[in-house]
């Protein structure tokens, strides 16, 4: 779901939740068991309220009056209408940030797996250089032992590589006697 459309869905569910609590606030005024309810919670908010009250300013023991039915009613009956009104506004906000995070969870899985992909092609590229390197010493290797074998003269004979050849030493020796 889009972000807007999000935003106007949680628009129109406040929108909504607006009559519910009208309708809650009616009901309290109609139905026994449920003004039965009302008037507990409003006299036990009643109560709890005055005696905080009270312990902040100092006082320890006092004796709370309950509130008469009809104030009861209308209190209990907001409470439980503003309660409603704030529980669908607070689940909005919980699932909006559920979204949120499960979306930022889903783009750093994203993220991870694209890196993941990136390293291992980055190792397959390294032994693809390394072999590359390889082949290349080899190759210059066996280059330099052909050129070394067309460089160097043959081998001869060991005398005639020992003696060296002038064409004054061409000529026969000759006995010391004319």
């Amino acid at each position: 779901m889009s972000g807007i459309a999000l935003k106007l869905t949680t628009l129109l569910i406040r929108t909504v939740a607006k009559p519910i609590s009208n309708t809650i606030k009616a009901q309290a005024k109609e139905r026994e068991g449920f003004r039965r309810g009302c008037i507990s919670i409003a006299q036990r908010l009643h109560r709890m309220d005055v005696r905080l009250r009270m312990n902040l300013m100092g006082e320890k023991r006092i004796k709370v009056r309950p509130l008469n039915d009809n104030k009861a009613i209308e209190q209990g009956a907001n409470f439980l209408s503003e309660l409603f009104v704030f529980s669908v506004a607070g689940s909005m906000i919980f699932f909006e940030s559920y979204r949120s995070r499960k979306k930022t969870t889903v783009r750093h899985t994203s993220v991870q797996e694209d890196l993941t992909a990136i390293q291992n092609e980055l190792e397959s590229l390294q032994q693809e250089v390394t072999a590359l390197h390889q082949r290349v010493r080899e190759s210059e290797a066996e280059r330099d032992a052909v050129i070394k074998q067309t460089t160097t003269p043959p081998k001869t004979s060991s005398a005639s590589a020992t003696q060296p050849v002038n064409a004054s030493s061409a000529t026969p020796p000759t006995s010391g006697c004319k």
